[in-house]
């Protein structure tokens, strides 16, 4: 398993939640999760950030980020699924029915169809 492309898709699925938390946050740790998104959009290594931010060490960062993640689960046609725009990461989004094409949260980028 490379825990860094781990480390990536969990940060993935779960940035627009660190996001909503981070604005209760002291500017620093503000400023270390952007720090931890700049390195995810230049695609280099974020766990060991990720345990800073966590306060965590890098295994335990993953876990905590990977701790009950929604999944895509089963029972979805395989169109209605999308992945990583270049690859960098495991992420897999089903958007709602009649709804948006899902976006990567790091580039902006449109989710490929998987």
């Amino acid at each position: 398993m490379d825990v860094e492309r781990s480390a990536l898709t969990s940060l993935c699925r779960e940035l627009d939640a660190l996001r909503e938390e981070a604005r209760r946050l002291p500017p620093e740790r503000k400023q270390l999760l952007e720090q931890v998104v700049a390195e995810a959009k230049a695609r280099r290594p974020v766990l060991a950030l990720l345990g800073r931010l966590l306060n965590t060490d890098g295994d335990t960062a993953l876990r905590a980020l990977g701790a009950g993640l929604p999944g895509t689960g089963s029972g979805h046609a395989r169109e209605e699924l999308f992945r990583c725009p270049d690859g960098a990461c495991d992420l897999v989004e089903t958007p709602p029915p009649a709804g948006a094409l899902p976006r990567c949260r790091v580039t902006g980028a449109p989710m490929e169809r998987a």
